[in-house]
């Protein structure tokens, strides 16, 4: 028996399996730290956002991105008879929804969904909780919400019942805008806490503080793991065919 201190050339296998797997691992890495800079980024906005005084909504109103977490006023009237009750909003560990309700605009055509805030599940989902609100003409406050993009979903936003207040699982402009038979903007309003109608409004975003620790300074500690266990992937592959680990071989 002798001792070869000489390096081991790994196999082809071997060799493709490590690099596969440490290219998938840094790019979980580069993954997380876009998503840190993404949430960065809106809680920045929303912080500049907080100062500014609250823009009138005035027909046409042009919604885009930069409209996001904007202070703004609208004039209108509650509809109370067509509701919609959003599914499975967790707040505080609790399940329940989140209330929008359909102000109409003074065209008479016009639809902004005002998110009134959430209410907790209590027993059945059968039992949908009472949500009954004013419909006097009224300046409702709050700051704009533009989704980030599309909700994925694998069928229609309800069970497509004709019942009101409408139970939905998701939010869908176009198809929130076929049930009501009117023309949504495409955003909403969380309504100010102060406001008589207001429900538990709290939107909590995903760049709030949770242990002390920034949710984005949370994905760049996600990221270091997974840069790190990309470094380990590439340093086992070495050390397991290094000169200095000593492979007996028979003569």
């Amino acid at each position: 028996m002798t001792e070869n201190n000489r390096w081991r050339k790994p196999s082809l296998f071997i060799l493709v399996l490590t690099i596969v797997v440490a290219s998938l691992l840094s790019g979980l890495g580069v993954w997380q730290l876009q998503r840190a800079e993404e949430k960065k980024q809106m809680e920045l906005n929303n912080n500049q956002r907080k100062n500014e005084l609250p823009l009138a909504l005035e027909l046409p109103f042009m919604v885009d991105e930069n409209m996001r977490f904007r202070p703004i006023r609208a004039e209108g009237k509650f509809i109370n008879s067509k509701q919609f009750v959003l599914d499975n909003q967790i707040l505080d560990h609790q399940v329940g929804y989140n209330i929008f309700t359909p102000l109409l605009l003074d065209d008479d055509e016009t639809v902004l969904l005002v998110d009134r805030g959430w209410l907790p599940l209590k027993g059945s989902r059968e039992q949908l909780p009472d949500i009954n609100v004013g419909e006097a003409l009224q300046e409702v406050m709050g700051t704009v919400y533009v989704p980030y993009g599309k909700a994925y979903s694998l069928g229609t936003v309800d069970n497509d019942g004709l019942e009101w207040p409408r139970l939905i699982q998701y939010l869908d402009f176009e198809q929130l805008q076929e049930r009501l038979g009117m023309n949504i903007l495409p955003m909403t309003l969380r309504i100010n806490a102060e406001h008589k109608d207001a429900l538990t409004a709290q939107w909590p975003l995903v760049a709030i503080r949770s242990n002390n620790q920034l949710s984005y300074e949370v994905h760049i500690g996600y990221a270091v793991q997974w840069f790190a266990l990309a470094l380990t992937v590439l340093v086992l592959l070495l050390l397991l065919h290094s000169p200095w680990v000593k492979h007996r071989s028979s003569k």
